[in-house]
């Protein structure tokens, strides 16, 4: 074996051909990786081109879809303009409420007439479920105070719009705003709820956020009202200078002097509140204040206002005279008008005489559980109304249950005094005839 080795060394050719033997099975060891990593990277970029391709048509096709979209909403958008009569039965989308408010006003009469005004104005809002309000609110609690876009739901022109036996007669074109006392402006210059289209704007304080609730104050929205929208009030919605008008920034009808609360009106208020009665009210100072905000801005329409000056006037007139006698007879006979409000469950009564407000009267609103009330109040009020009606009604029936045990136990006394009667007359009887026996 060792010459065969040998012989094959000293042969040159072997020696030539070695070498490239091994380096060619090298070469082709690599190139078919190459070629290998070669064709997994035309198969890529093949499945990528397709990948971008299918993503071009998807886009075009998107694209297609949004402009017909497009198109098909301005040419509705551009019938309804186009529209002068009404006959389009095509009409833009309707908005559905995100939610419906709780508030502590439950009346138009009594509401502050801006928002932010009366503090202590206070209400809740719960959010749909298609909204998802557990993800839809998260980041609200990080502000202060929120824009609530809403629908003037109780407006009687709304209701006409509907109504095909009494159609609506139209917007009025100008309204007499209650600071100016019955002088007349256009209704884009004023904050009037009678608008051709009735929403609304109100900016309200964010006290917390719990759940799907928003607990708001400064409120001036009243109870039931249709949210469409939550907004933050941001740091870029208050301008520096602004410029209103004389009768807004100085009103004509100034607001009242001041607002004293009777002591005999005060023991009530602090009679619902020890007794947590009140809905959104715990504490007394909290709806003190609220009342006097309230009173403070001259709820009084424009008629009562009148009224109530000439009121006044014949007073004074006839201090100046010295008639005391017809001084009295006038606050007798006539005396300033009784006016009222609602506040949470409580019906508020108040006269207004030389610009003082007097609160003489706090009672629990009878409204509330009859069937003449015109509103119709959120489940706060409702719910609790129903279950005093439900505990009074199974008090009834515990006390007529307990009248029939009553009377069943009187049935058995006597039945057993009748037992008893018998029995001692059956002994007596018998008695006497032993007696009778003996003798004999």
């Amino acid at each position: 074996s060792f010459d065969f080795f040998k012989s094959l060394i000293s042969n040159k050719l072997f020696l030539f051909t070695t070498p490239l033997l091994i380096s060619s099975l090298i070469f082709s060891y690599y190139l078919s990786i190459i070629q290998k990593k070669n064709l997994s990277l035309k198969d890529k970029l093949e499945k990528e081109k397709q990948n971008k391709l299918h993503e071009q048509k998807k886009c075009e096709e998107q694209r297609l879809g949004r402009t017909r979209a497009e198109r098909e909403l301005r040419r509705v958008v551009n019938s309804y303009k186009e529209d002068r009569e009404n006959k389009n039965v095509e009409r833009p989308p309707d908005y559905p409420p995100i939610g419906f408010l709780e508030s502590c006003f439950r009346e138009r009469n009594g509401t502050p007439r801006q928002g932010l005004i009366v503090t202590k104005g206070k209400a809740l809002l719960k959010l749909k479920t298609s909204v998802n309000p557990t993800y839809s609110l998260e980041g609200l609690d990080q502000y202060s105070h929120c824009w609530l876009i809403f629908i003037f739901h109780e407006n009687t022109n709304t209701l006409r719009s509907v109504r095909s036996d009494r159609p609506a007669s139209g917007v009025k074109a100008k309204v007499a705003p209650p600071r100016l006392d019955g002088i007349k402006v256009g209704l884009f210059s004023t904050r009037t709820p009678h608008r051709p289209n009735p929403i609304g704007l109100s900016v309200a304080k964010i006290d917390k956020v719990v759940g799907d609730t928003i607990y708001l104050s400064g409120i001036d929205l009243i109870d039931g009202t249709p949210i469409l929208d939550v907004k933050p009030y941001s740091v870029h919605d208050s301008v520096k200078s602004v410029i209103n008008p004389a009768w807004v920034t100085i009103p004509i009808v100034p607001p009242l002097d001041n607002v004293i609360i009777l002591d005999v009106a005060k023991k009530q208020l602090q009679y619902f509140v020890d007794k947590k009665k009140l809905k959104f009210y715990d504490n007394y100072n909290d709806i003190e204040t609220c009342i006097i905000e309230i009173l403070t801005e001259d709820i009084r329409s424009v008629r009562k206002r009148k009224q109530d000056k000439l009121t006044d006037q014949k007073l004074k007139q006839n201090k100046d005279t010295n008639n005391t006698d017809d001084n009295k007879l006038l606050h007798e006979e006539e005396g300033p008008e009784k006016h009222r409000f609602s506040l949470d469950i409580l019906n508020i009564r108040f006269t207004v005489e030389n610009q003082i407000a007097t609160v003489f009267e706090i009672l629990e609103d009878e409204v509330l559980n009859s069937d003449e009330n015109i509103y119709l109040p959120s489940n706060i009020y409702s719910n609790n109304n129903n279950n005093n009606n439900n505990n009074n009604n199974n008090n009834n029936n515990n006390n007529n249950n307990n009248n029939n045990n009553n009377n069943n136990n009187n049935n058995n006394d006597n039945n057993n005094n009748n037992n008893n009667n018998i029995n001692s007359n059956n002994n007596e009887s018998k008695v006497t005839e032993s007696i009778g026996n003996n003798e004999k």
